[in-house]
């Protein structure tokens, strides 16, 4: 390996190094940044299908809209937690009954407590609480590192060109540029199929008669971001405050059944269309990167794992020694299409 590509690798082991360190702060400001991203995005193609407006205006009315969004989005999910906690006891006995009724080889009945002391869940949901709380927490400094983001956009422009014009030159620029544009690429259409998806499902579960359809249709909307797995985790929620609800099994099975249908049609009938080469990032590369960031940021990593790899992969697609990196991160095996047409 060449010079350049063992000093990016150290430059690389340093910098997760640091991102672990410091990602009380890095995470909030990563996740304002494509949160940016999006409204400008979303602005820009208002701007397309109504010339006449002005573009400023559209900017801010947007801006205004997707953070109200995210306030009220923090609410619901802060009030549904609540929820969760206080009808947590009433879920558990309702777990052991059903358990129960499962009949082990060798005799005994299975419960949450044998399978808790086999398994010891305890430290595992001490430590999933624990970045639920800080995900919860950062939310907040989001938002203020999105007004400032947003109200600086035309400075941090400016200072971003003449940094590529003195010295980045053409990959830094290239870099910037494709991931910018992958990164507004991913979040529109998964915010469009993952809107789909949303509510389709709150469709089944208002027809179900399901408590608290609104929040659990915004809990699958958020779960929607997380490549491959992101609705079948998001299911299991409602999917269990169903089975407290109701007496019987069968109101539980349509609801996670109805939520896979509805995520299956927008999966295989409106994602690929949508994607073509938006999130050129093979699915198993999808899930390591969500586990590596996990490790690294917590949930709040998870959801920022396909940006954040992206960006990573449009960066050693630059480095020759580092590109078969690139290649193995993307897709169709070529993570620079446009560069190879070129």
């Amino acid at each position: 390996m060449s010079k350049t590509g063992t000093s990016f690798l150290v430059n690389f082991a340093v910098g997760a190094g640091l991102l672990y360190v410091f990602r009380a702060v890095l995470w909030p400001f990563t996740l304002a940044l494509v949160l940016a991203i999006l409204i400008t995005s979303l602005s820009d193609r208002v701007v397309r299908l109504l010339p006449r407006a002005r573009r400023w205006m559209v900017f801010a009315i947007t801006a205004v809209i997707v953070g109200g969004i995210i306030a009220a989005s923090m609410a619901m999910v802060i009030e549904g937690a609540s929820r969760i906690v206080a009808e947590m006891p009433a879920m558990l006995a309702r777990i052991d009954q059903l358990l129960a009724l499962v009949h082990p080889p060798g005799g005994g009945t299975l419960s949450l407590e044998s399978l808790a002391q086999k398994v010891e869940l305890a430290p595992l949901a001490d430590r999933l609480l624990g970045s639920v709380q800080d995900a919860s927490a950062g939310l907040g400094l989001t938002l203020i590192f999105l007004f400032f983001l947003l109200i600086s956009r035309p400075m941090i422009e400016k200072r971003v060109e003449r940094i590529v014009a003195e010295r980045g030159g053409r990959g830094l620029a290239s870099v910037l540029e494709r991931s910018f544009s992958g990164v507004e690429s991913y979040m529109y259409v998964q915010s469009v199929t993952g809107l789909m998806i949303a509510v389709g499902s709150g469709v089944v579960m208002f027809a179900v008669g399901l408590d608290n359809a609104l929040f659990w249709s915004l809990v699958i909307l958020l779960f929607s971001y997380l490549p491959v797995l992101g609705v079948m985790a998001g299911s299991v929620g409602p999917t269990l405050f169903a089975l407290l609800q109701f007496p019987s099994l069968t109101p539980a099975i349509a609801v996670f059944v109805g939520i896979q249908i509805v995520s299956s049609v927008v999966g295989n009938l409106v994602l690929p269309k949508m994607q073509a080469d938006s999130q050129n990032i093979d699915p198993a590369a999808s899930l390591i990167a969500v586990g590596m960031w996990t490790v690294i940021w917590g949930v709040p990593g998870a959801f920022l794992a396909i940006p954040l790899t992206l960006a990573l992969m449009y960066a050693l697609a630059q480095y020759d020694d580092l590109r078969w990196l690139a290649v193995l991160i993307s897709h169709d095996g070529d993570p620079t299409p446009m560069e190879s047409a070129e």
